[in-house]
């Protein structure tokens, strides 16, 4: 008997109750940046605010129209601002558990995986702690992350089962509001491009004009508005992407290490002896890609769990350049460094299995046409990786300094998380040793993942009554 549908649906279901749990504890401002602000001015003004009116205004409109009909719906029910930040919070994790839902069907979608490697790469999705703690942090990243993956679900129905017009008009609509929700959804474009044309050049002549025509069709709506956008943009504001540096520039403001920023260290065992950014730890960029996908290391958290307020409030100085870094010990205690050593070491095998999974699935299509277009539904993966990758590098460069090297900007790269993990554990799921290893990372990662998030909420409650 098949056990891997009941397992599934339990690791969901735990996943599920983590994120609620930590978004009803996590207070509405508790966040990187104050993603209210657009919300409340569309309220007050009935507008699409100026993209110079507020710090995060800058970012194009679709996830502030959507919260600021949400608000205006509970406005009229009589809800009070508190309230109603509450419930735009919480909508904000529902489409972060939706997004997990979306990336179980593309699993089912890849039809050489079998159940063993999808099981494991969808529960350590499930359990990937940034993704977590995303949830519950008000932005509109998630709704992104939802958008990349319903786009990607949608590119393989249709490598699987053809064009039609109903299938091209849902897949131009998610693009275009994508698009509209945050920059990093500029992804969705590439990906669906490169990997529908390769599909529509593999088809018989009669059906290949068919392909490239409804390809057309696809990508116009959204390429028309971002370009009008962009060209409004520019007339308006001398921009064709206007950026929020006029209220601050992080690069002058925001500490770096007094080493030049690094693409090409790794270095994760500086996190595992002090897990929390600090001077010395900021200029690997792969190193703080890494440690802040697996732990709180740009902390948002760790204050609720480790509560020393003067040491803190001296910590967030020093992160705006206002002091210099606290001196003496941290206040993290021994039950946040052995969490924080946990999810940082069991990191290390899901990267290795993406890499390995990248590397393998790459040199699959290039050994043959024939390898080629079997793996065609895992190309656009590739792109997408790659070109998120290429944008948060660019975000890197252009300020070199942490609030650039996110984990939360690659997470729209998690469907292809998911599937290169994938690849990687089944080349070596025949192996029973391998198989032991990998259940047993997925066990740890739940119950580290799993104490973790509930000692955050048990602290934030206890914070809120100090």
């Amino acid at each position: 008997m098949n056990s891997y549908p009941k397992l599934t649906l339990l690791l969901f279901g735990l996943a599920v109750v983590l994120r609620l749990l930590l978004c009803s504890q996590n207070p509405p401002n508790n966040s990187f940046d104050d993603h209210y602000e657009p919300i409340s001015l569309i309220l007050k003004t009935g507008e699409v605010p100026r993209k110079d009116a507020c710090f995060e205004c800058y970012n194009p409109p679709v996830f502030y129209t959507i919260s600021a009909i949400t608000a205006n719906a509970l406005d009229a029910l009589g809800c009070d601002a508190s309230t109603v930040q509450k419930i735009l919070q919480f909508q904000n994790c529902f489409y972060n558990i939706l997004s997990l839902l979306v990336i179980f069907l593309i699993t089912k979608r890849i039809p050489f995986l079998t159940d063993f490697p999808r099981f494991i790469a969808f529960g350590t999705v499930c359990f990937l702690p940034r993704h977590i703690y995303m949830a519950a942090i008000f932005s509109n990243d998630n709704l992104c992350y939802l958008g990349v993956a319903i786009c990607s679900y949608l590119i393989l129905v249709i490598m699987d089962r053809g064009w039609n017009w109903s299938r091209t008009a849902l897949l131009s609509i998610t693009a275009s509001l994508t698009i509209f929700v945050k920059y990093t959804g500029f992804v969705v474009l590439p990906m669906i491009t490169l990997p529908l044309c390769i599909d529509a050049i593999r088809q018989s002549p009669e059906r290949k004009n068919k392909y490239f025509v409804m390809l057309f069709v696809t990508l116009l709506p959204p390429l028309l508005l971002l370009g009008s956008y962009m060209m409004n943009n520019y007339d308006e504001y001398g921009k064709m992407l206007p950026w929020n540096d006029n209220f601050i520039n992080t690069s002058q403001v925001q500490p770096r290490d007094s080493e030049p920023l690094n693409f090409v260290s790794f270095t994760p065992w500086q996190y595992m002896r002090q897990p929390l950014q600090t001077p010395g730890q900021l200029h690997s960029f792969w190193t703080l890609i890494y440690t802040n996908t697996w732990f709180d290391t740009e902390p948002k958290f760790l204050h609720f769990t480790d509560w020393d307020k003067d040491w803190w409030n001296l910590y967030w100085s020093w992160r705006t350049g206002e002091t210099t870094f606290p001196a003496g010990r941290t206040p993290l205690s021994g039950l946040t460094h052995i969490v924080a050593i946990g999810l940082l070491t069991l990191g290390i095998i899901p990267l290795c299995m993406v890499i390995s999974g990248l590397y393998n699935t790459i040199r699959t299509i290039l050994l043959s046409k024939e390898d080629f277009f079997r793996h065609k539904p895992v190309f656009q993966f590739f792109i997408l990786l790659v070109t998120n990758t290429t944008i948060v590098i660019w975000l890197a460069v252009k300020a070199p300094v942490f609030s650039s090297m996110k984990a939360s900007y690659l997470l729209s790269s998690l469907p292809a998380f998911g599937i290169f993990n994938a690849i990687g554990i089944q080349l070596l799921e025949n192996k029973r040793m391998m198989r032991f290893v990998f259940s047993l990372t997925l066990v740890l990662l739940v119950v580290f993942t799993s104490l973790h998030i509930m000692h955050i909420a048990w602290s934030v409650n206890l914070w809120k009554y100090q």
